[in-house]
């Protein structure tokens, strides 16, 4: 068996892939809705996409929105993620406002989980890691290649340096050319799950051609997979209630 890393009620590497839905509105009343909508759907945690959020500079601003969440979905657990447009995402922010952003929404205690780019640098990582480990709170490690799918090994040796960083889940996004990249994909999450299982892995390969790669994580290892409850934040997202139906299916 595999590591296993439990964040409020849930075990991320035990069972089915975990349901994870991104929000993506940019104020709080399209926060509440959206909220709202997640309520009746599957899903067991949610991930704030903060990048998408209109004054999230502003630590204000940022406290309301993580209140809200903290207050509307009790134990449910939540991870907190800023990209830039390199890495799919919707803000430009240097790597030291990155850096000091992140551990303000450690520091503030309405948060389970923080994700960290590793383009970000390995000294980043490290410095996020431990604030984040002082206090109780996860961190997922994350690399997005939006163009392309590297060769397995570099999926592999990019997903090793997460965990020899000291991150407790690590993920790898790619972008498919061909049906075979998807298969890379697979090839290197089976890998890491028999060979380098230090850690839960999460990984997808986007865009429609590699929807089967959202679907078969407990085949190959991968432990949360991105549905939707409205917006999607990255190519190839399905809606959760479909994404729950494979997921029983293939159980």
């Amino acid at each position: 068996m595999g590591a296993i890393v439990k964040v409020r009620n849930v075990k991320l590497g035990d069972g089915m892939p975990k349901i994870c839905i991104p929000v993506t509105d940019t104020n709080l009343d399209d926060l509440k809705k959206s909220v709202n909508l997640i309520r009746n759907t599957p899903f067991d945690l949610i991930e704030w996409r903060a990048d998408f959020y209109t004054g999230m500079e502003d630590p204000e601003v940022r406290i309301k929105a993580m209140t809200l969440f903290r207050n509307a979905l009790g134990n449910i657990p939540v991870l907190f993620t800023i990209r830039t447009s390199v890495e799919g995402g919707m803000m430009e922010i240097d790597t030291e406002a990155y850096t000091k952003t992140i551990l303000a929404v450690i520091d503030s205690g309405l948060i389970d989980l923080v994700d960290v780019e590793l383009s970000r640098g390995e000294e980043t990582m490290k410095t996020i890691v431990a604030a984040a480990h002082r206090v109780g709170v996860k961190v997922v490690a994350s690399r997005h290649d939006f163009t392309a799918t590297p060769d397995k090994n570099i999926i592999i040796s990019n997903l090793c340096l997460m965990q020899s960083l000291g991150a407790d889940i690590v993920k790898f996004a790619v972008m498919p050319q061909c049906e075979r990249d998807v298969l890379t994909l697979l090839d290197a999450t089976l890998t890491m799950k028999e060979e380098h299982s230090d850690t839960p892995v999460i990984t997808m390969s986007m865009s429609p051609t590699g929807v089967i790669s959202r679907i078969c994580g407990q085949l190959v290892g991968s432990c949360v997979t991105f549905g939707t409850a409205g917006k999607a934040s990255a190519p190839g997202q399905i809606p959760a209630n479909l994404l729950s139906t494979f997921l029983q299916t293939l159980a």
